[in-house]
């Protein structure tokens, strides 16, 4: 149930109960700043008894601030709203919006056989990477790079028609946080078309002179986690045990400028907790190892997230200054943009991380600030569902996506590659 109101003066709650998913009774609210001083105090939202969750900060005029709403909570926020004069959009009994679970338990993972165009399972996913790997040797190869905190063994997809020429390299990985499910679908769609497209292995398509890393679930057991059942649809991060909590926010935790902005010190509440310390996790520790054994030729950066159609690259510590090379970065952003609109997708907000709002510990900065790779970006797909993505409508958007990143690989192959071309994005 979702509705847009106007003012404040009659603000309905429908209050139904308590069900067994934790979110039946949490309210969605979509608050709107329509200019700069309400964009001020969207920004600036917090809960002091840090009950209500952000699920979306406010990057600009009429760009929402979403936050997701316990039923004591309601007249905090309905009175900040009003106090400020923001337009809302209501969703009440948040929970009951997500999909039927019948499709993700166990006894059905036998029976549902995997597609691109659905949310799978990680045991599915290994079989599907373990199959391409199997059944195109000469393009795709699987490199074990360990274990996640329970267990779950982590592949790097590696595709190349020429992997011993040293190619320059496009890294995407995806999954960090649990519930963002359409992150690793995209992943796996980029794997699919790479491979089993015969047009981008003719000359001048993706697979000519670059090649591709692929880690499509950077999280895996916060991902089968919010698998498990309604209540645990929602959860953002890793697995690992802190005192009587678990769960490190993957995307806080890693070794640049770790812990100066914009996280939690606290492993029992808050979203946003950034670890004991950086790299406390192995699910980051892996995707460190990846970038820095590769630094001579990763030559563009992606992390894979939703939601909110961003796309967004360093600083992501600061909103303060930008790095020299801000315009360069901005410029492949918005080319990557219009390709996607082009194809019948939404245009990307294109900015820099820190100017939404400072966050250190960042998969982005730190490719960027330590491991040197030249472009690097965090992609938030999608706008609109929030993070329950209907599966139906992947097959539309997902090709969308993807002639971003057949930009994405013009330019570094242009910039970078043996035939260089032009070095359009160059200050």
């Amino acid at each position: 149930m979702a509705r847009l109101l106007i003012g404040f003066g009659i603000f309905t709650v429908l209050f139904q109960g308590s069900f067994s998913n934790n979110y039946d009774n949490h309210t969605l609210m979509r608050l709107f700043p329509t200019n700069t001083k309400q964009l001020e105090a969207a920004s600036g939202f917090h809960d002091p008894e840090n009950k209500v969750e952000i699920l979306k900060s406010s990057r600009g005029i009429n760009d929402t601030l979403d936050v997701l709403v316990p039923f004591d909570r309601m007249h905090y926020v309905e009175d900040f709203a009003k106090e400020k004069g923001l337009l809302a959009e209501v969703k009440t009994n948040y929970g009951r919006s997500f999909e039927d679970l019948n499709e993700r338990m166990p006894r059905r993972r036998v029976l549902r056989k995997f597609n691109v165009f659905q949310y799978n399972s990680f045991h599915m996913i290994q079989d599907y990477l373990d199959t391409m790997a199997q059944r195109y040797p000469n393009l795709v190869t699987l490199e074990t790079l360990g274990n996640s905190y329970e267990g779950r063994r982590m592949q790097l997809v590696k595709i190349s028609t020429n992997p011993s020429i040293g190619n320059p390299v496009i890294f995407v990985d995806a999954g960090v946080h649990s519930r963002e499910w359409v992150a690793p679908s995209m992943a796996i769609y980029l794997i699919h078309r790479l491979v089993s497209d015969p047009t981008t292995k003719l000359p001048g398509h993706e697979l000519d002179g670059l090649d591709w890393y692929i880690l499509p679930v950077v999280n895996p057991d916060g991902y089968e986690y919010s698998r498990a059942s309604k209540s645990n649809r929602m959860w953002r991060k890793t697995r690992s045990k802190n005192g009587k909590c678990y769960g490190v926010d993957g995307n806080r935790n890693y070794g640049f400028k770790w812990a100066v902005s914009g996280v939690s010190h606290d492993p029992c509440h808050k979203e946003t907790y950034a670890g004991p310390n950086a790299f406390s996790e192995p699910e980051t520790r892996i995707v460190k190892d990846i970038m820095i054994d590769n630094a001579k030729r990763i030559k563009l950066y992606v992390s894979l997230h939703a939601y909110g159609q961003y796309l967004v690259y360093p600083w992501g510590y600061t909103g303060q200054y930008l790095p020299p090379e801000w315009k360069k970065l901005d410029r492949l952003a918005k080319a990557v943009s219009e390709k996607v609109q082009r194809a019948g997708g939404k245009p990307f907000k294109v900015l820099s991380a820190g100017k939404w709002y400072a966050a250190a510990g960042g998969s982005d900065d730190f490719a960027f600030g330590a491991a040197g790779i030249p472009y690097s970006y965090t992609m938030e797909l999608t706008d609109g569902f929030e993070f329950s993505f209907p599966e139906s409508l992947l097959q539309r958007t997902l090709p969308q996506f993807y002639e971003g990143f057949r930009e994405f690989g013009t330019q570094i192959k242009n910039e970078f590659g043996r035939h260089r071309k032009k070095r359009s994005y160059d200050d």
